[in-house]
């Protein structure tokens, strides 16, 4: 489940991509079984990489990590860094340094949700407002999050639809608790090569 939190508040309005009904994935692996006839040519090492197959590559990387994934707690980045509202620009910017992170959740003094800052944001903005003034003056105070038992397929499919390069997970108080990104999702398929997460 996906929806917009705007201010603290959950807006009406959900995204698009919800009313799809989108269905649990599961490894999609179409290669044949190697047959035992002629298996000593088959799994000896070619003379060269660009000679194998992509279906050897990807038997070979997958091996035995293959496994079903289906939900945004399972690959979600935790625990969720997040700031007040009250913090200044360069001591976001300096926290975002320190923990080698590109996106923040920010929060109110109850730590709910109620804006999101990347450093694009930061840098971008912080040409025009002094380095010293809150965060909130330059917040994105619209922000989509996710449900932790949301499904990955869905996420992938939202953050293609509304062209957002993450999405924060919330627990049932709209307390960040985890962060989803691009990256995130890439390095599911690359633990995974036999995963197939397209809608």
């Amino acid at each position: 489940m996906f929806f917009w939190i705007h201010d603290g508040r959950i807006l009406p309005t959900t995204p698009p991509a919800t009313s799809d009904r989108v269905h649990k994935i599961h490894p999609g692996g179409k290669s044949s079984p190697v047959s035992g006839e002629g298996s000593e040519s088959q799994n000896a090492p070619s003379s060269s990489f660009l000679h194998r197959s992509p279906g050897d590559v990807y038997k070979e990387a997958a091996g035995p990590t293959e496994k079903t994934v289906y939900f945004l707690h399972e690959i979600m980045s935790q625990p969720a860094y997040a700031l007040p509202s009250t913090e200044t620009i360069a001591g976001c910017l300096d926290f975002m340094l320190e923990k080698r992170i590109r996106h923040l959740p920010i929060t109110d003094a109850q730590g709910i949700l109620v804006g999101f800052v990347s450093d694009r944001d930061i840098l971008e903005k912080s040409k025009s407002y002094e380095r010293d003034w809150p965060i909130s003056d330059i917040m994105t105070k619209r922000v989509l999050v996710g449900a932790p038992q949301s499904e990955i397929r869905g996420v992938t499919k939202v953050l293609l639809e509304e062209r957002i390069g993450c999405i924060p997970v919330v627990d049932d108080d709209n307390h960040p608790i985890g962060i989803v990104t691009r990256s995130d999702l890439l390095r599911l398929l690359l633990k995974y090569p036999n995963l197939n997460i397209i809608v």
